[in-house]
C-alpha cells in the first residue's frame, strides 16, 4: 500500500501541476501529438491550440501578495475547466499562463476556425466577466490569447506551438485583453520584428544610430533647454521611427545598451555646449525598466565620472509606467539619483490616466505637457481648461513646465500667457544633429560622429 501511494504521489508530481492541480505542459504536449497524429489519418475532425496569459498578473502578486495570486491560478484552473468540453484539455504552462487543447470543431477548416474562436472568447469571458474574491479585496483581470488552428499545415509540435506563442505576443502588442488566430501575416511580422532586432543590434555595435537636439524656447524667444531624439537611419529601409525601434530594442533586450550610448552621448553633448559658452539643461529619454535596474545609477556615475558633465544639467524624462510597477523603489533610485544632481521631467504628461500621487513623494522637477493637449489650443474650449489646471497645478507645486508638439505662434502664445516656462516643436525648431545645431549658433567644427556631422540636414 506505501509503495502504490509512494508511486501515485510521484506520477501526480509528474505530470500534475501541485498549484492547480492541472496537467502539466509536457503532458498537454502528449495529447497534442495524439490529435496530429490522429489529425493525419483522418479520423478526427480539426483542432486548435490556445495559450492564454493574465495581463499583469505580477501587478496582482505585488499589490495582494502571492498567496492571493496562487489563489487566482487555482481558480483560473477551475474556471476554464468548467466551460472546455471533456474531449478538451487544459494545462498550466508556467506562471501565469495557461494552454488549451481543442479538439473535435469540426472538418471545415472555416467552421473550425470559427468554432476555435468561439470557444477562445468563451474562454476569455469566463475568467473576466466576474472578479475574484480574496478576503475584502474583488479583483478583475484581462486576458490575451493566441491560437492557431491543428489542420493539418502544422506537422510539428514546435511549430504549433511557436504559432500560438506568435498568436499570443501579438495579442500582447495590440494593447491584450484579445482573442487573435495565427495566420501567415503575424509570420510575416514576427519575421520582420526579429530582422529589425538583429539589425538594431548591429546598428549599436557598429555606432550607426545618431542623436538629434530640439532646443525648447521660452517667451522672450531664448533657448532654455533641449531634448536628445535617437534617431536611426535604417541602410535599406531608411529611417525608423523611434516609436518603431525603442519598443524593438526592449523587447530584445538592447535597452541597457542603447541607454547607456544615450547617457554618453547626453553627457558628452553637455560638455560640448559648455565648450561653447551654452549652459542650458539637457534631457534625455529614460525607460522605465532601465530606472529600475539595480546596476543603472553605477552606470550614471560612471559615465558622468568619464564624461565630467555636470550632472545638474542633465534632466531625465521618464514615463508614468516607471513608478506604476513599484513606486517604492522608483522613489529610491530617483532620489539617489537627485542627489547626484539630476532632474526629472514627467514625459507624456496629460497623455492618459496619471496618479497624482506621486507628484508628491518622488523628486519631480517639470512637467513635460503631452502635444495630445495641445493640438486643441487656443479655440477649443476643452484644452484651454485641461492646459489651464496642469499649469496652475505645476505652479502650485514649483514644477517647470514645458509644452512639447507646439506647430503655431497662437499655441505657443496661449501656453506663456497662462503660465508654462518653455515650448518645444516645429513652430520654432525641428530636430538636427547635434554638431549641426552648435554649428548654427556660432561655432563647432570637427564632431565626434554621434554627435551628429555638419552636413547633416534637420529633419
Amino acid at each position: 500500500m506505501q509503495e502504490a501511494a509512494f508511486l501515485h504521489r510521484a506520477h501526480s508530481a509528474a505530470f500534475y501541476d501541485s498549484l492547480t492541480g492541472l496537467p502539466q505542459r509536457q503532458m498537454l504536449i502528449g495529447h497534442m501529438e495524439r490529435a496530429l497524429a490522429d489529425l493525419a489519418r483522418n479520423r478526427t475532425g480539426l483542432g486548435a491550440v490556445l495559450m492564454l496569459d493574465i495581463d499583469d498578473f505580477r501587478k496582482i502578486n505585488e499589490t495582494y501578495g502571492l498567496d492571493v495570486g496562487d489563489q487566482i491560478l487555482r481558480e483560473i484552473g477551475q474556471r476554464l475547466n468548467a466551460v472546455l468540453r471533456p474531449h478538451d484539455k487544459v494545462s498550466r504552462a508556467n506562471g501565469d499562463e495557461f494552454m488549451v487543447l481543442l479538439t473535435l470543431l469540426g472538418a471545415d477548416p472555416a467552421v473550425a476556425a470559427r468554432n476555435a474562436l468561439d470557444m477562445a472568447e468563451s474562454l476569455r469571458a469566463v475568467l473576466i466577466g466576474k472578479p475574484f474574491q480574496a478576503g475584502d479585496a474583488s479583483i478583475s483581470i484581462q486576458v490575451s490569447i493566441g491560437l492557431t488552428m491543428l489542420d493539418g499545415r502544422n506537422a510539428k509540435i514546435s511549430q504549433v506551438l511557436q504559432e500560438a506563442g506568435m498568436a499570443l505576443h501579438r495579442a500582447e502588442e495590440k494593447g491584450g485583453d484579445c482573442v487573435v488566430l495565427f495566420d501567415a501575416c503575424i509570420r510575416a511580422r514576427f519575421k520582420e520584428r526579429r530582422s529589425l532586432e538583429r539589425d538594431l543590434a548591429a546598428a549599436l555595435d557598429a555606432s550607426e544610430l545618431r542623436m538629434h537636439l530640439q532646443p525648447q524656447f521660452d517667451g522672450d524667444d531664448r533657448v532654455v533647454g533641449a531634448e536628445l531624439l535617437a534617431r536611426w537611419t535604417h541602410p535599406a529601409r531608411g529611417g525608423i521611427s523611434p516609436a518603431l525601434f525603442i519598443p524593438v530594442a526592449t523587447e530584445a533586450g538592447l535597452m541597457p545598451q542603447l541607454l547607456r550610448w544615450s547617457l554618453e552621448v547626453a553627457c558628452d553633448t553637455l560638455v560640448l555646449l559648455q565648450g561653447h559658452g551654452l549652459h542650458h539643461p539637457v534631457s534625455v529619454n529614460v525607460s522605465p525598466r532601465s530606472l529600475l535596474r539595480p546596476d543603472f545609477i553605477a552606470a550614471v556615475r560612471e559615465v558622468l565620472a568619464r564624461s565630467g558633465a555636470a550632472a545638474d544639467r542633465l534632466i531625465f524624462e521618464i514615463t508614468e509606467e516607471a513608478w506604476l510597477g513599484d513606486l517604492e523603489i522608483a522613489a529610491r533610485r530617483m532620489k539617489e539619483l537627485n542627489g547626484l544632481g539630476i532632474r526629472f521631467s514627467i514625459d507624456d504628461f496629460g497623455s492618459g490616466f496619471t496618479n497624482l500621487t506621486y507628484l508628491r513623494r518622488l523628486p519631480i522637477d517639470e512637467l513635460k505637457i503631452d502635444k495630445s493637449q495641445i493640438q486643441g489650443l487656443p479655440e477649443d474650449a476643452d484644452s484651454q481648461a485641461i492646459i489651464r489646471m496642469i499649469l496652475g497645478m505645476a505652479r502650485q507645486l514649483g514644477l517647470r513646465a514645458v509644452a512639447e508638439g507646439i506647430e503655431r505662434k497662437e499655441q505657443a502664445d496661449f501656453l506663456f500667457e497662462h503660465g508654462c516656462d518653455a515650448v518645444q516643436g516645429f513652430w520654432k525648431a525641428r530636430p538636427m544633429p547635434i554638431a549641426a545645431w552648435v554649428a548654427a549658433r556660432g561655432g563647432l567644427r570637427g564632431p565626434r560622429s554621434d554627435l551628429g556631422r555638419d552636413d547633416e540636414a534637420p529633419r
